[in-house]
């Protein structure tokens, strides 16, 4: 005995195939995010949660790690540094967080992450996806704190202006080309 299918149930699978299919093509696209901005490496350091405290303890992790990322003379050194030493870079985190006294880990990851517009004094750099170590303090559910850790442009306001100045050519021009290449 052969079974039909009712028009309606074609209907159904159909449907439920269609969703499937465009389930999996976003979760492989999340998953597999184009790096539109290479040559940049981001930091983003997102707080336990929006407490003055663990507001200020985000700046504290910040500070140790750009220490960390301190003479990285080109992308492929930043990049192969910061994989070799994510643990290293989570162990530090967490010695911030207990040197504090708090009781909460860290997450490190080198991944392409969305990120939103964000603008340095005068140097804006457009929303899209950039490669960035994300580190997430305890729960995550703070503000968070990006900024550029390749080419170092974390240390603008740290240094003396002609520092500035050379700093945010080298973005400014890794950006200029970038957009001349896309049209």
């Amino acid at each position: 005995m052969k079974m039909r299918l009712t028009l309606l149930q074609k209907e159904l699978i159909a449907w439920v195939l269609l969703f499937a299919v465009c389930g999996g093509a976003g979760i492989y696209y999340i998953n597999h995010l184009p790096n539109e901005h290479p040559g940049m490496i981001r930091l983003h350091v997102i707080a336990n949660s929006d407490s003055k405290e663990d507001q200020e303890l985000k700046l504290k992790v910040r500070d140790e790690i750009l220490k960390l990322m301190e003479g990285q003379e080109n992308i492929q050194d930043a990049r192969s540094y910061i994989n070799d030493n994510i643990d290293r870079i989570e162990a530090v985190s967490e010695e911030v967080i207990k040197e504090n006294g708090y009781d909460y880990p860290a997450r490190a990851k080198l991944s392409v992450t969305f990120i939103p517009q964000k603008s340095y004094e005068d140097l804006t750099l457009p929303a899209g996806n950039y490669e960035a170590l994300n580190i997430t303090l305890g729960r995550g559910d703070g503000h968070n704190w990006w900024c550029v850790i390749f080419p170092q442009l974390c240390l603008i306001g740290e240094e003396d202006s002609s520092h500035k100045i050379v700093l945010k050519s080298k973005i400014k021009e890794m950006m200029k080309r970038q957009q001349k290449s896309a049209h």
